[in-house]
């Protein structure tokens, strides 16, 4: 083998996976981040961060562990205006001055502000034109979908609840008036996890992640495909049989929770 190529060879190694912890280097965020946690480095596919994620929460049994999905950047901006626009860092009708946020105070008025709101359905198109973002295709692909090859880093965050949707509080998102607001979010998350066990474990800028203990049978992929399908409007003849045929044999679900 020539030197050139053995230098070729060599630059094209992948770099290993990393957990670095935010004491270490707390990652700057534009709304802050309220729980503790670590920044996953070179996952490299999404296997992996489920795999990390898995582990990072097996390791505390008493926390919830929630990773950045698709475009980190972008989904800790949105949720900063989310946080600011639905005043869910806010105490006795006045944001905080002096004090640092407090995730308790947000997940409570999160919870609080969730109260009566109903779980989303024909809120979002099923797909938007040339985006390819529908939940078949996602959930087919989603490395792609995540944009897995261009993600620098995603963070895990360990959020003090005991259930997965709570986690949502970590980071809120929807800030646009097309989107899922986070309330609706809140809603969707707890109606998953109660009727299919599937805990939210991801947030992205587009994407809600949800996974379960065991891997989904044939029949309740079919139900959980069928409850999706009604999530969104304008779902096509075919679509909750082929999410369905998808989902056997598996143990996660992405949904979008965006306009696009």
């Amino acid at each position: 083998m020539s030197i050139s190529s053995g230098l070729f060879g060599f630059f094209r190694r992948e770099k290993p996976l990393a957990l670095v912890p935010f004491a270490e280097a707390k990652p700057r965020s534009f709304g802050g981040l309220l729980c503790d946690g670590v920044v996953v480095l070179n996952a490299g596919s999404f296997a992996a961060l489920l795999e990390v994620q898995a582990r990072l929460e097996a390791e505390r049994p008493d926390m919830r562990v929630l990773l950045t999905l698709n475009d980190r950047v972008q989904a800790e901006y949105t949720s900063g205006h989310a946080v600011d626009t639905h005043d869910l860092d806010v105490v006795a009708g006045e944001e905080f001055a002096d004090r640092p946020p407090e995730f308790a105070v947000r997940l409570a008025n999160l919870r609080a502000k969730a109260e009566g709101v109903a779980v989303p359905r024909g809120v979002l198109d099923w797909e938007t034109s040339g985006d390819d973002n529908d939940p078949v295709t996602i959930n087919r692909d989603p490395e792609t979908a995540l944009r897995i090859d261009q993600e620098k880093d995603s963070l895990a965050q360990f959020v003090p609840v005991t259930q997965a949707a709570d986690a949502l509080a970590a980071m809120p998102n929807g800030y646009f008036a097309s989107d899922l607001d986070p309330m609706q979010s809140l809603a969707l998350a707890r109606y998953l996890e109660a009727e299919y066990g599937l805990g939210l474990f991801g947030v992205g800028a587009s994407v809600l992640g949800f996974r379960r203990a065991a891997v989904m049978d044939g029949a309740v992929a079919a139900r959980l495909a069928r409850d999706v399908a009604d999530f969104y409007a304008g779902t096509p003849v075919g679509a909750a049989e082929a999410l369905a045929a998808l989902l056997t044999g598996r143990d996660w679900l992405l949904l979008r929770y965006t306009e696009s």
